[in-house]
Order: C-alpha cells, then structure tokens, then sequence
C-alpha cells in the first residue's frame, strides 16, 4: 500500500507543475480519455471473494489433514495401552526323539534320529491397571494436541480472509488513483499538444522551457500510470489466486469507508486476549506441558499390570510326555494370569527429567505473558491506526467537497477572465490533493478495521458489511 500512496503524491506534483500552462491556454474542463473496456465477467464483491477463498485455500485443507491427525493421535493414547500384546507363531523341523518320562533310548540331542517337522504359537502382553497417572497425562496431552491443531485452522482463516481483503481494496484504491491520474494527464497531454502547436507557430507568448517542463511532467505521470496499472494487476491476480474467481472484477464504485461496531480500546484488547487463536494454542501447550510433567513424576513408581501369556507347541515326532513337572521343548500347552509391577529404577534420570519438564512449564509461562504483551501493543496500534485514518478521512473529505468547488469556480472565473492562472493552479492543487488523501484514508481505514478483525478474532462488520453502502451490481 505504501507504493499506492508514493504514487498518488507524485501524481499531484505532476499536477502543479502542468497546471501553469493549462491555465494559460485551456480551461481545467475535459473529457477524460476513454478507459479500456474491463474483461468481460461477474463482478463479486469482497464477501464473495472471501468465501470463495475459504472454501479452495490450501492452508485451510492442511489444517484439516492436521486436525484428522491429532484426534487419530488421541484415539492412538486411549486405545494403544491396552492392546500391548504380542503374538508369535514358529514354525521348524527338529529330530525325532523317543521315551517315557524315566527313560529314553536316545541321547540328549538325537542327531541321528528322523527329522520331523513342528510348530509354537504364543501369546503374550499386559494390561494396565494403574499407572499412577500416565494414561490420563497422555490424553490431556493428545487432546491437547487437538486444540492447538483447531485454533491453527482458526489462525490461517484470518489470515486468509485479511489477505483477500487487503488485495481487494488494494484493487479498488488503485482503481480510483488512475481515475484521478487519468483526469490530470488529459488536461496535460492536451495542454502539450497546444503548447506545441504554439511554439511551431513561433508565438512569442510561449517559452521552450515550458514545453521540456510539460513533456518532462507528461512522462513522468504515465510512467506512474503504468506503476498503477501493475500494482491493480497485482491485486487481481491475487484476488483470482486466493479465490479462484477469474477474472476478478470488483464492483465499479467509489471506494467507501466500511461502517462498523465501535467499541473502546480496552475492550478491543479484552476480546483479544480472549479470542486470539495463538493465546488457545499457548493454553492447549500449557496443557499438554502439564500432562508431561505428570508423566515424568509418575517415573518414580511402577506400573500395575495385569499380565497374560498363552502358548502351545505340537511337535509329532517327538513323544508328547504328559507330565506337568516335565518340560518338554516339542510338545507343551500354558497359560499364565498375574498382576506384574513394572518399574524403571532410573531414578537419577527421572528426577532431571521432572526438572526440565517444570522449567519447560516455566518458559511456556513467560512465552504466554510476552505474547499478551505483543497482542496488547499490536491492538493498540492498529486501534490508533483506525482512528487517524477516520480523523484523516472526516477531514480530507470536507476538505475535498470544499476544493472541488473552488476547482469549478475557479476555472469558470478564469474562462471569463476573473480569476489569475496562479488562483487557478492553487485551486487545482489543493482538489487533486484533497481527493487522492480522501482515497489514501479511505482504503487506510477499511484495511485498519480488517486489521482489527484478524487481531482480536472477532467480527466488526457483518459479511455484506464489506460492501459499498451505495453501489449497485
């Protein structure tokens, strides 16, 4: 935006510096130049891009995905602890071996013997009983994970929806320049075409030196023209990028100031504070530190389990002794049930590991406090933004219902010889500069209030708000 007010400035200098010669040899009235026949398409208003936006934003879709991730993750933290089980099944061939469970013929490994084959198939795992708090950490953490993930979603709206707005009136603002700059270039260009004429027919009235001065000023008002028609194509091509909608066609009106809820300063930080998506992703971290410290305190005890174990082994060649008090590694059947205590005894580690988990809580403390301090210090300055540029616009548009009349009167005097050629450069000054400011405060006040918007979360204009009181499709 700062180019769109470098480029009105420059415009206007241009302006005084040709109204000299207008004055001289052509009234301040003039047809502007024809303006190019806009693409032919559907004008959409500002509410219409931003929906479209929403719907085709990328950053959206992957907040989504990340949304889906997280509540997976959470399913992951109530489900995983209890189907901690493990199963096995082998299969092999080993030698036969033959006996009672007092006596055999073969030795201890039959080498010698027939190889047959056989198989194992096991069970095993535990469940948990109590864990003195570590199932529970792990889904506050995990649905911690949830929020954080929600609120990003939230983040990247607002960012989306100030992007199309800002590209919007951005379309609009350079719209209106080149409205201003197309009217000030007629006059000049037609005042270079007379001024040369004159100085062909050796008027003796007429200097040189004006003439360079006017080509110098024409030239350097339609390469600032060019900037403008660049920097509108830049803000459509924006509007078409993050809305899809091609060609993006905004309505042909005046760009108007957006009327919205007014509210206190104090009240703006309030909402803020309460509203920001970062202030709940800091709060779902705060969360989620706490479950981790939970997790890491509980190091110091043991988990209670309840522990399972099945199994079953069936090899044929080799004789199945029916004894409980016997193994025998080919043939076998068991089950086992009991309550298990598992305990990590690093207790060295644990306890720097609870240090570091409370110091992580800590930062996150101040990290939170020095966000509300930059979302106070960031509110305020858009708040007192939003109030300059709504003095800046009460004032400049008095101020330019007032020059535009002086504007007519002027040049009406100076056509039947009331008025001086400097009266007139005067009056022709302060209206160009009174309206490219009214334009400047216009645009500065509506992105102000968008500013405001995406700062506290919270809406100030109703979604057909946006739109121009007084423009018809």
């Amino acid at each position: 935006m700062v180019r769109f007010w470098a480029l009105a400035i420059v415009t206007l200098t241009m302006l005084s510096i040709a109204a000299h010669v207008i004055a001289e040899e052509a009234p301040p009235s003039g047809a502007a130049p024809a303006a190019e026949e806009p693409p032919i398409g559907r004008v959409y208003h500002v509410d219409e891009y931003t929906q479209a936006a929403i719907l085709r934003y990328p950053g959206l879709s992957a907040a989504e995905a990340d949304i889906d991730a997280a509540q997976a993750r959470l399913r992951e933290a109530r489900l995983s602890p209890f189907m901690q089980f493990q199963g096995q099944a082998r299969f092999f061939v080993a030698p036969g071996a033959r006996g009672t469970a007092t006596f055999s013929p073969d030795p201890q490994i039959p080498w010698s013997n027939s190889w047959g084959p056989g198989g194992e198939v096991s069970i095993e795992g535990a469940i948990p009983i109590y864990t003195f708090g570590k199932y529970r950490a792990g889904k506050k953490a995990a649905s911690a994970g949830i929020t954080a993930a929600e609120f990003e979603r939230d983040r990247t709206l607002t960012r989306v929806v100030f992007d199309v707005r800002r590209a919007y009136f951005g379309t609009q603002l350079s719209l209106d320049l080149q409205a201003m700059i197309s009217e000030g270039k007629n006059k000049l260009r037609k005042a270079v075409d007379k001024l040369d004429a004159r100085l062909k027919a050796d008027d003796p009235r007429v200097k040189q030196t004006d003439f360079w001065r006017l080509v110098s000023a024409l030239s350097e008002i339609e390469s600032r023209e060019s900037e403008a028609l660049r920097l509108e194509a830049s803000a459509r091509a924006a509007l078409e990028i993050l809305s899809g909608l091609k060609p993006a066609i905004v309505p042909e009106c005046a760009l108007e100031a957006v009327q919205s809820e007014v509210i206190e300063l104090a009240d703006h930080v309030d909402r803020a504070l309460a509203n920001r998506p970062e202030v709940h992703q800091l709060e779902a971290a705060h969360a989620a530190k706490d479950a981790n410290l939970t997790v890491k305190r509980a190091g110091y005890l043991p988990d209670i389990l309840l522990a399972l174990r099945a199994s079953f082994a069936r090899t044929p060649g080799i004789t199945d002794i029916q004894n409980p008090f016997i193994i025998d590694r080919g043939n076998f059947a068991g089950a086992f049930a009991g309550l298990v205590a598992r305990w990590k005894l690093d207790f060295g580690g644990t306890h720097a590991r609870v240090k570091a988990a409370k110091a992580e809580i800590e930062s996150l403390k101040a990290k939170t406090a020095e966000a509300e301090q930059g979302i106070e210090i960031e509110v305020t300055a858009l708040f007192e933004h939003l109030q300059d540029a709504k003095r800046r616009l009460a004032s400049w548009t008095r101020s330019e219902k007032e020059t535009r009349k002086w504007f007519v009167s002027a040049g009406q005097g100076y056509e039947i010889g009331t008025t001086t050629a400097m009266e007139l450069v005067d009056a022709i000054e302060a209206y160009f500069s009174a309206r490219s400011k009214r334009l400047m405060a216009t645009a500065e006040y509506n992105l102000a209030i968008a500013g405001l918007e995406k700062a506290t979360n919270m809406p100030l204009v109703s979604q057909k708000g946006w739109r121009p009181a007084n423009c018809e499709e």
